[in-house]
This record gives structure tokens, C-alpha cells and sequence, in this order.
């Protein structure tokens, strides 16, 4: 096997199957390690076996050495398995939809991976209020139809919509207000009840709690709002498989297509920084990998990585392809929970559920609202069920995920309780078959902390992926273009911008985007 490239890629998350996909159509010599025997990194779709070991290793809350740099999970409670068959489900370990209209659905269609994967509509978005779910409006003609909504109140939150439709950006309304409370300019601005308030803060912009501020807020709610009625009436389609993870798989058959070189489950046993001079076996491949069990190492100019996999010798000398998003949090509580029967939601007249609905949708849950749950953040639930391929026919999937910010307790503690809501929802109530719940932590530093442009960079991390339902995926699509340039940059210099006109995908998505929406 040849072992020289032009980049190694380690890690098969979503942002570097992304870089790495891009980079091959580019024509660069790709090599693409990930010391998981399975695709897809923090965002991987597993087996609910598969989970259960995943559980397992990770039970152990030893993370301080980790915490500071790189993701980490920790299981708090995993269930006996009562399933027959558990191969037959898929368990995404990053739940999260795909906007209609935005970097990452380009990214899809200009490279060619949806001959590899499938997508469905997803559902709609409900909200938890006075022990009972209720649909959030998603376009005029809902807002319009909803008889619960007051007249006043129709008027006001059209001119809120029609206000994040515009050119908000240099409206007075805005100026000066990027950083106020979102909830407290709604209320402010366009004096909206706390009922719709809490709708457009946590069911429109996805707000994981109250203190979020308003333009990366206002941000979300046009990107609702424009993706709304390009595929359906909802803004978000859902990937098949378990979600990302077969959408990273998707990214790394298409680089493997056009020539890079795939190898899972090795241990990386080094990684050496070389004197280009005093070399001669690797040519004047900068940087030499040892991986357990293989013969010789593998030699490459370039190297992109999560932080998780830097060494520690090597931890000053990586530059970040992007700072590490600001959040507001340093942990989510994440629930995974399988149901025996599936769950339906409201139908769009907000009635009965119509036979070819969606089997996946969102249920938010705004902070105080449930008796024992989070006062702080906000509950987001996804469903997955058997229209998306991830569980046998009859049963269901639902994912639950808040801040962590109440330290004393776990993510068990804090998610039990909205439980019986979900449950109840439906008759009769389905019973649980599996459950756990576990803490994924946040790197709190990243070595250098801001990203510094140099032409002696040659090894490069990508920050974590937000713990985002509604928008990671676009984020992971905005890193993997900027490390796609960064890393052309230093193999082609000046070359690189070539490129932009004949190989780069993103570009070209830009004008398939342009076309399709004409």
C-alpha cells in the first residue's frame, strides 16, 4: 500500500468526512485514520448493542485530563437490554436535523452523497404548555389558521416574522440590541405575550435556555423561516440511519470513490514531527503515523485532527481551523430512550395525525415547564422511528438533551421527569424497552485559542461540534470548507485558488443552490 500523502485526516466525524470528501475530489492524496472500528466519531450512528459497549467505556468520570481540550462523555445509567434484535436499531450519538436551505444541504447535493443516503421531511415542531403539546406556527398561513392565537397577537408576531424576513441587520429595531436577552427584545420590541415568546425563543431559534443572546437567536429563526416550503411545509428533512453518522459514512464512501485511503480500528501509536532536511524515507513528508499492527508508517505533508487526537508533544504546535463555538455551557445532559410502540405527533391542523405524517418531530420542553425538570434550559426531544430506518417496524426512538448547568444533578435526574409527558401524550402509553443517560463535556481551551494564519501551519484541529439539534450540521459544513482551504493552501500555494473554478465543491453548491431556488 502506498503510505505517502498529502494530508492524513484522523477522525471520522462529520466535519473531517466533510474535509476529507472535498479534498479527494480535489485531487489530493487523502488518508483517512480512525482509531474506532466504525465511521462517524462523536456524531456516529451505532447499533443498540454497539451503544450498550459505548455505555460501558465510557461509564468511568476520570475525564478531568480531557475535559479542558477535547469532547468527552460520561455514561451515569444504562439500562438492561429488553429488545430482540438489536442490530435492527440505529442509535445516533449527535441527534440533529438538516435545514432546508444552508451550507450543509449544498454541501450534499454539488458532492454527489445523496446517491449514498436518503432524507425524509421531518414533522412538526411542538411545544410543552400547561401539561399539554400545542404546534408551533411555522409560516403565515399557520400563524393565520391558529384560532388559540388572539388577533393583536397575530398582528404582532407577523411583524416580528416579517421583520426577521427583511434586512433586519440595519434596521434601528436591532441596533445596539445584538447582545440584549432574545426573550427580553421580543418582549421589548415587539411586545409579544410570554406564550409566543417562549415558541419563537425555544421552538424557532432553538434556544437551549433564556439567556441566549439575539442576533446568533435572530440568526436561526430567518434560517427557519427560509428553509420553511422548499421541500414541505417544515424547515428541516431528517437523514436515514441514525442521522449523521450515516451522513459522515455518506461523505467518506464519495472520498474513497475518488481515491483516498481508509483505515478504522488502528491505534494510533505515534505521530512524529520530522526535520524535512535529515529525512529520507517519506520524502519531505513533514509529519510520520504509527499505527499499531501496520507495517511502516504513514507519511504526509499535512495533518487534520479533532484535539482529542493530538498528542500531548504536539498540542502547542497545532493551529485551530476555528475557535471552539460559544455556547453558553460546558455540558448537555443527552437521553436515549426506546420505546415499544411509536409516538405520534399532533397532525398540522394540530388535530388528529395524519396517516403519512412523519414518525420523526421535535417536542421542546421551555425551562419551569415540567415539575421536577430544569428551571435553566430548555428540553429539546427528537423521535426517530421506523420511516427513517432506525428501528423495526412498531417501535421508536426518542432522544432528550438539555444545558447541564445544575451541577448537583445527572443527567438522569434531570431528564426522568419529562418522561411521563412524552409518554402520555399518546394511548395507550408505550412502555420503555432501554434507556441511558450520560453527560457530554465540552472543551473549556484549546491550546492556541485563536486561530493564527501562517504559512508554517501545517497540522490543524477542528473544534467540537455544538450541541445543536437545528443547526450543527450547517456549522460542520462552515469548518470543513475553511480546513478544505487551509489545507490546499499549503500543499498548492498560489494553485489552490484554481480551485475555486474547477474542483471545490462548496463553490460550485453555491450556484446550485442559486439555480434551484430560482
Amino acid at each position: 500500500m502506498e503510505n505517502e500523502f498529502d494530508v492524513i485526516i484522523i477522525g471520522t466525524g462529520l466535519t473531517q468526512s466533510m474535509t476529507a470528501a472535498a479534498l479527494a475530489k480535489a485531487g489530493l492524496k487523502v488518508a483517512h485514520i480512525d482509531p474506532n472500528a466504525y465511521y462517524g466519531g462523536d456524531e456516529a450512528a451505532l447499533t443498540l448493542d454497539e451503544i450498550i459497549t459505548w455505555a460501558e467505556q465510557h461509564s468511568s468520570s476520570d475525564v478531568i485530563d480531557q475535559v479542558q481540550r477535547c469532547t468527552t462523555y460520561t455514561a451515569e445509567y444504562c439500562s438492561t437490554l429488553n429488545v430482540s434484535h438489536p442490530k435492527q436499531y440505529t442509535i445516533s450519538l449527535s441527534p440533529s436535523v438538516i435545514p432546508a436551505i444552508g451550507p450543509f444541504i449544498t454541501s450534499v447535493i454539488s458532492s454527489g452523497i445523496s446517491r449514498y443516503c436518503s432524507f425524509k421531511l421531518l414533522g412538526p415542531v411542538s411545544i410543552y404548555h400547561d401539561g399539554q403539546f400545542k404546534n408551533v406556527p411555522r409560516s403565515k398561513e399557520d400563524v393565520f389558521r391558529d384560532q388559540e392565537i388572539a388577533l393583536i397577537e397575530k398582528r404582532r408576531l407577523m411583524r416580528f416574522l416579517m421583520f426577521v424576513a427583511g434586512d433586519y441587520e440595519s434596521s434601528p429595531e436591532f441596533q445596539g440590541k445584538e447582545d440584549t436577552l432574545f426573550l427580553e427584545f421580543l418582549r421589548q420590541t415587539f411586545s409579544l405575550s410570554e406564550d409566543i415568546c417562549q415558541s419563537v425563543v425555544f421552538a424557532l431559534a432553538y434556544c437551549s435556555h433564556a439567556d441566549e443572546p439575539t442576533a446568533p437567536a435572530l440568526a436561526r429563526v430567518r434560517s427557519c423561516l427560509q428553509s420553511t416550503g422548499r421541500y414541505g411545509p417544515s424547515p428541516f428533512i431528517v437523514a436515514y440511519y441514525g442521522g449523521s453518522g450515516d451522513l459522515a459514512q455518506a461523505f467518506c464512501r464519495a472520498a474513497a470513490v475518488n481515491g483516498s485511503v481508509y483505515i478504522l480500528g488502528r491505534r494510533i501509536a505515534n505521530v512524529v514531527c520530522r526535520d524535512r532536511s535529515s529525512e529520507i524515507t517519506g520524502g519531505n513528508r513533514r509529519y510520520a503515523l504509527e499505527l499499531d499492527d501496520f507495517p511502516e508508517p504513514l507519511y504526509a505533508s499535512c495533518l487534520l485532527s479533532s484535539q482529542y487526537h493530538v498528542p500531548d508533544h504536539l498540542r502547542h504546535h497545532v493551529a485551530p481551523i476555528s475557535s471552539e463555538p460559544s455556547i453558553g455551557y460546558h455540558a448537555v445532559a443527552r437521553g436515549i430512550v426506546v420505546l415499544d410502540s411509536p409516538l405520534s405527533s399532533l397532525g398540522e391542523d394540530g388535530e388528529e395525525p395524519h396517516a403519512t405524517q412523519s414518525d420523526s418531530f421535535i417536542m421542546v420542553f421551555p425551562p419551569g415547564s415540567v415539575e421536577g425538570g430544569s428551571d435553566v434550559g430548555a428540553v429539546h426531544v427528537l423521535t426517530a422511528g421506523p420511516g427513517t430506518m432506525c428501528t423495526p417496524a412498531g417501535k421508536c426512538i426518542i432522544y432528550l438533551s438539555t444545558p447541564l448547568r445544575d451541577q448537583e444533578r445527572g443527567p438522569k435526574a434531570l431528564l426522568e421527569p419529562y418522561l411521563p409527558a412524552i409518554l402520555s401524550s399518546v394511548e395507550p402509553p408505550p412502555n420503555i424497552l432501554f434507556q441511558t443517560f450520560y453527560t457530554q463535556r465540552f472543551p473549556k481551551e484549546t491550546g492556541r485559542s485563536v486561530p493564527v494564519d501562517s504559512e508554517e501551519d501545517t497540522y490543524w484541529t477542528v473544534p467540537t461540534l455544538p450541541a445543536d439539534m437545528s443547526h450543527a450540521v450547517d456549522y460542520a459544513a462552515q469548518i470543513a470548507e475553511k480546513a478544505f482551504w487551509k489545507v490546499t493552501s499549503s500543499i498548492r500555494g498560489s494553485d489552490a485558488v484554481s480551485l475555486e473554478v474547477s474542483n471545490g465543491f462548496w463553490v460550485d453548491a453555491v450556484n446550485d443552490i442559486g439555480e434551484d431556488s430560482d
